[in-house]
């Protein structure tokens, strides 16, 4: 896709009423369609009808919405009736092949509407505003602030920089590694394994320009899910040797296709050298989804953590109840008290066998306080400077 509604709002006002490349926008609703939106793949297969419809008449498609796509391309008045009809045919094609069921119910007048820009600009941009309008209340363009909620359609923008840049070029642009290491006293950090995770900075300065990216934002899962794959598909460029790692996945990726086809490619080692994290907001979410997925990572002989485990949260959440390998509690100044007041917690987790690692430590203060609640394993920016 070439862009969103703000994208081809602004083609249009710089085109103004002067004679462009392009003559007619045509306006696709799938909404009638009832097509599952949570299914990217389909989703990447009709943005590509669009793309290439669009390319072969010296235009663009533009992702006006989850549900709306707009086509602008150069036609003649004979194009003009024919495009639509092939859009049509081509959606009718993929619903009979998808949502057979849903056919009959499609209301044909609605899916594609056209517009002359010769003589009705001044409409497109009218519609084209209100439809940026919408995007901006419901997060998926940029505000006033210049940045966006994510959006339905990011997985989607993921997968096509990974598509562009192929798995050298993705691993090597976004995949960063930092150590997990036991520290005590005197004694120089000795490295248990890398965790090696998508940095979410330089994902939302490119292929996310402009995209507020938060753990905390409700579609934070579904761009994991859209990354889970590729960094499972990526492993031999980001850890070419094969040494012992952490990779954060969610427990519904665990024991998909793409789990199953790294999991082969590790050959009889199988997973003796991967540690699982699945955060515990992923967990709490399903319970059974992550038993399934703890005991699909032991019966290949991997080890599990729960990561992301939020200091305020141990005087409620029984860390040993996960059966967890290792437990990651996120370091926060001010989770000193909170840190100190759950020191049996801590002790009770690692009397059970659980290495607790205290995760994201960015200063001394962090190390020291861990040190002092019992925690010998670390990871952070401080740790990494230890380590050079």
């Amino acid at each position: 896709m070439a862009g969103d509604a703000a994208d081809l709002l602004k083609k249009l006002r710089a085109m103004g009423g002067r004679k462009g490349d392009v003559n007619t926008l045509l306006l696709v609703d799938l909404s009638d369609l009832r097509l599952p939106a949570d299914d990217d793949h389909l989703m990447d297969e009709i943005a590509e009808v669009h793309a290439r419809v669009a390319r072969v008449r010296g235009g663009a498609a533009y992702q006006l919405s989850p549900s709306n796509i707009a086509v602008v391309a150069n036609l003649t008045e004979m194009n003009r009736m024919e495009v639509p009809q092939e859009l049509k045919m081509h959606l009718f094609k993929i619903l009979q092949d998808e949502a057979p069921e849903n056919f009959a119910a499609v209301d044909q007048s609605k899916i594609v509407r056209t517009i002359d820009m010769t003589t009705q600009m001044a409409g497109a941009i009218r519609f084209l505003e209100a439809f940026e309008e919408r995007a901006k209340e419901q997060g998926v363009i940029a505000g006033a602030d210049g940045l966006r909620a994510l959006g339905p359609g990011d997985g989607q923008a993921v997968r096509a920089a990974h598509a562009k840049a192929g798995d050298k070029g993705f691993a090597g642009t976004y995949v960063q590694s930092q150590s997990i290491a036991l520290i005590a006293d005197a004694v120089q950090p000795s490295v248990i394994a890398h965790e090696y995770y998508v940095r979410m900075d330089l994902l939302g300065s490119d292929a996310l320009k402009n995209v507020d990216i938060h753990e905390s934002d409700p579609l934070f899962p579904q761009l994991t899910l859209t990354l889970d794959p590729l960094m499972l598909g990526m492993y031999r460029h980001y850890n070419p040797e094969g040494g012992k790692c952490a990779l954060n996945l969610t427990p519904e990726s665990v024991g998909g296709a793409a789990f199953q086809k790294f999991v082969a490619g590790c050959g009889p080692a199988r997973l003796s050298n991967v540690i699982v994290e699945m955060r515990l907001s992923d967990v709490m979410r399903d319970l059974r989804k992550y038993e399934a997925a703890r005991s699909a990572v032991r019966a290949q002989g991997g080890t599990v953590a729960v990561d992301v485990v939020d200091p305020a949260s141990l005087s409620v959440v029984n860390l040993t109840g996960f059966n967890a390998n290792i437990a990651k509690i996120v370091w926060r100044e001010s989770g000193v008290e909170t840190l100190a007041r759950n020191r049996s917690v801590i002790k009770q987790a690692q009397d059970q066998g659980c290495v607790v690692v205290l995760c994201r430590v960015d200063s001394e203060l962090g190390l020291r306080v861990g040190r002092e609640v019992g925690i010998t394993a670390f990871q952070g920016l401080h740790v990494e400077d230890m380590l050079i």
